[in-house]
């Protein structure tokens, strides 16, 4: 998996992958935790990919203000 830094570089390139980070991230996260890996995993997945839900939030409030 890319770097939270590396995966905010892309969401300001593309318009596409933001709009989509911020339809499917939401849905990911609610999986994760209706249906938790047997490892024990699932709160590191789920706070990854709140991460990377904040950053698309962030750049999207920012284009939304420009």
């Amino acid at each position: 998996m890319i770097s939270v830094k590396k995966y905010k570089e892309l969401l300001i390139n593309s318009n596409d992958s933001l709009q989509r980070a911020l339809r499917v991230l939401p849905h990911e996260i609610e999986r994760e935790m209706q249906n938790p890996h047997p490892a024990g995993t699932s709160p590191k997945v789920i706070k990854d990919l709140q991460k990377r839900l904040n950053v698309a939030i962030e750049i999207a409030a920012i284009r939304a203000t420009a």
